[in-house]
């Protein structure tokens, strides 16, 4: 594999001993007492550091680059490089916010990476729910050993089976198992990390318990919700791995909201200010400054005398000025000159894929067509294979293909298919023994296994060179003829020719 970046966890001090940040204290009674009495969790207990994953190992261990010095480490040690931007994103955001745990190893040499991140993708956020709804929807961050429905066992990510979803039967209460009615929310895992309720990294939901205990107000608990009663945030290893379609219902749900969020904040970017004038020409109100009003109003409200009475133009809501064109650069953003455009000379662009990282390309599957109505007017998917499906990654050019898209089964299993195929052998068979015949071609590739047709002469073929010598001579000679002829007179040529 290539060497990506990527992040590795570390003991949020130096001289304490490290303790993965998922890891919930079940059954330890010191360190549960620890974690959720004194606060000894999340980012008081566990810090990020970036590093290049130079290759994968056998026993899911990776190779690590750290300061220059290479270790192997587990893989669940590590975690994506975009996902770790969005936990210092976060920890940024809510710094000094209560209800959060503080991160004291958070310093100016972490806050550079995010920065330089962000230039990059020309952005000023990163989106959470890009990455949750391309990386995380069918994955789930987890505790250190966990139970999927098939009974293999998982440490710290497993896949969500995509099964339907199961109707819920009455349950009892046993131990420490309580009887759940509903998932109602979701926290993914860099948000919960330094979230004060959960404090652990691994995907939180919100659980909404049956009758017995959704009488209890949890909101006084460590972990429960003041706005949903009877609801606690509990880590993604104490909900059963059957349950895992209300799993991908939360996450869906979540990833919904906060692009209905983000869009109402697009739309108030996109609104143009309305001036006084025009909102007093809809009759809307404007707020009076202490100062003399565009209306002429005095700095109490009252109008001001006769002689100073102003006549204002009624305007439409129309006659609001336009924004100011944007700026365009002449230069790209490393002081280079700007790539011309293809088609039109005068138009420059700055464009570096390479700048665009793997978080960015990741996210190349979001909005991208499903459906017939989601394509542009007069296009349509190819057909065959039809239109993407929501799990489709095809699009994305920046993993391995898997087998099946090496393959065009929709030909190959078809009724003429066979015949196609033997036809297309038939072909290449007969054109290779008329190469052979005919000494124009040869076979290579029989010990490698690659079987190719390549010219039998590479260059100059047999008998050129007698051709190449009679095209030198009369090229030869066409030369000396003009020569002889430039000298000739051209009045002894009319005079020979009258005689």
């Amino acid at each position: 594999m290539a060497p990506e970046l990527g992040w590795v966890w570390h003991p949020a001090e130096r001289n304490q001993g490290f303790r993965h940040p998922a890891d919930v204290p079940f059954e330890n009674v010191a360190l549960a007492k620890s974690a959720f009495l004194e606060g000894f969790r999340g980012p008081r207990l566990a810090r990020i550091s970036k590093v290049d994953i130079l290759e994968d190992r056998p026993g899911n261990r990776c190779l690590i680059a750290e300061r220059g010095e290479t270790r192997e480490v587990c893989r669940s040690m590590t975690i994506h490089f975009g996902e770790g931007l969005l936990l210092l994103q976060e920890l940024e955001q809510m710094r000094g916010q209560p209800g959060h745990l503080e991160a004291s190893w958070f310093n100016n040499e972490l806050k550079g990476i995010l920065n330089r991140a962000l230039g990059k993708w020309n952005t000023r956020r990163l989106s959470g729910t890009g990455y949750v709804e391309s990386m995380l929807l069918r994955s789930a961050v987890t505790g250190q050993k966990v139970t999927d429905i098939d009974g293999n066992e998982h440490s710290y990510r497993r896949h969500i089976k995509e099964h339907e979803r199961l109707d819920l039967v009455e349950g009892e209460n046993e131990g420490s198992f309580f009887r759940m009615k509903d998932i109602i929310g979701y926290i993914p895992p860099w948000e919960a990390f330094h979230d004060a309720r959960c404090g652990f990294y691994q995907d939180f939901y919100l659980v909404r318990w049956e009758h017995s205990s959704s009488q209890v107000d949890c909101a006084a608990t460590e972990n429960g919700s003041a706005e949903e009663p009877g609801a606690s945030w509990e880590p993604d290893e104490c909900v059963p791995a059957y349950l895992d379609a209300l799993r991908l219902v939360a996450k869906t749900n979540w990833v919904k909201a906060c692009r209905a969020r983000e869009a109402q904040v697009k739309a108030v970017r996109r609104t143009p200010r309305m001036s006084p004038l025009g909102m007093a020409a809809l009759g809307m109100a404007v707020r009076r400054t202490p100062t003399m009003s565009p209306l002429g109003m005095s700095s109490r409200g009252t109008p001001p005398p006769a002689a100073a009475a102003v006549r204002i133009k009624r305007q439409s809501p129309l006659d609001v000025p336009a924004p100011p064109p944007a700026k365009l650069a002449r230069r790209r953003r490393d002081d280079l000159p700007l790539e011309r455009d293809v088609v039109h000379s005068s138009i420059g662009h700055d464009f570096a894929p390479e700048a665009l990282g793997e978080f960015a390309l990741s996210q190349i599957r979001i909005g991208w067509p499903t459906k017939a109505e989601e394509y542009p007017p007069g296009f349509s998917a190819a057909s065959p294979p039809g239109f993407c499906l929501t799990t489709c990654d095809c699009m994305e050019d920046n993993r391995i293909q898997k087998p099946g898209e090496t393959s065009k089964d929709w030909l190959d299993k078809a009724p003429e298919g066979a015949a196609r195929a033997a036809a297309a052998e038939g072909a290449v068979a007969m054109f290779a023994q008329q190469g052979q015949l005919l000494n124009f071609l040869m076979r290579r590739g029989s010990v490698s296994k690659q079987h190719f047709l390549q010219p039998a002469h590479q260059g100059r073929l047999p008998g050129q060179t007698g051709e190449t010598a009679a095209a030198y001579l009369a090229a030869s000679i066409n030369r000396a003829m003009k020569a002889v002829l430039g000298e000739v007179p051209v009045g002894s040529l009319i005079g020979a020719e009258t005689d």
